[in-house]
């Protein structure tokens, strides 16, 4: 099992920030996805969980207008405080801590809930999905991404990988509960909504590229993401680092283009459960 805390999240929220608008640039494919299975109406109360920098935020509080609500929640103060900044001008938005496996608010307050690439991440999925489960309305639904499996995604697998082979990274492995692959497989996320009490369940796979201008934008963007990875190289020697380096671009040398540029597969999975 991996346990991820929110000091370790919080530990990242500045890195997570200065890249954002790679990210968001590279996740679009995802985040249009999730929007689509949201299908956010005028006038509903939403709960975003895992909300990060607050880009989907910006997103929903737009569809839910001027009638409706958002609470945008994340488990780390740091990310909380960054998205007490980017909402700042949003009537309808508020900001909350809130750890997906343990909601603290009322029964029944939600017409949806998000969450972009965060129920992954908690050892105890069943017990997130139904405390999800337990705060939305009746006919209520949730939308959430997560990853695919780690053969699908070379562009995170890279640096990870590279990370172990140069003797910075040691421990569980990803597909572990808690870990970014843990919920891979859409037979068994869609088994675990169902456990958890959803009725409704559909899970969508989304295959899609990302594009890096070199495999040095990839490793400088993923090197600073993940906690694990991030403590572990940042306490690399020169020589551990150039290696990595190497090691991660050497992973990624068959998704190379003519230009430079770097089109590496990803996979993510769209969760719908009402």
């Amino acid at each position: 099992m991996i346990m991820m805390t929110a000091s370790d999240w919080s530990s990242v929220a500045a890195s997570w920030e200065a890249h954002s608008a790679g990210i968001e640039e590279t996740s679009a494919t995802v985040t249009e996805a999730l929007l689509a299975a949201a299908a956010i109406a005028p006038g509903e109360n939403v709960l975003e969980l895992s909300a990060g920098t607050g880009h989907l935020a910006t997103h929903l509080v737009e569809l839910v207008g001027p009638d409706g609500s958002l609470v945008a929640s994340d488990v780390a103060p740091e990310f909380v405080a960054v998205l007490e900044r980017r909402l700042a001008n949003a009537p309808t938005a508020s900001v909350a801590t809130i750890d997906a496996a343990a909601i603290a608010g009322p029964p029944a307050a939600h017409d949806a809930v998000v969450c972009r690439m965060g129920l992954m991440f908690v050892p105890e999925p069943v017990e997130a999905l139904r405390e999800i489960r337990r705060v939305l309305r009746p006919g209520g639904r949730l939308a959430a991404t997560v990853w695919g499996t780690p053969d699908n995604n070379p562009w995170m697998v890279s640096v990870g990988f590279a990370t172990m082979m140069t003797g910075l990274l040691n421990g569980p492995m990803p597909t572990e509960p808690g870990g970014p692959f843990s919920l891979g497989d859409p037979d068994e996320l869609e088994k675990l909504a169902r456990e958890a009490g959803f009725g409704d369940v559909s899970v969508e796979v989304v295959s899609y590229t990302r594009r890096y201008a070199s495999a040095d934008e990839l490793f400088d963007m993923v090197r600073v993401l993940a906690p694990p990875i991030a403590a572990a190289l940042a306490n690399a020697s020169p020589q551990q680092l150039a290696a990595a380096r190497t090691t991660a671009a050497d992973f990624i040398t068959q998704y190379r283009c003519d230009d430079g540029s770097y089109d590496v597969p990803a996979c993510a999975l769209v969760l719908l459960a009402s």
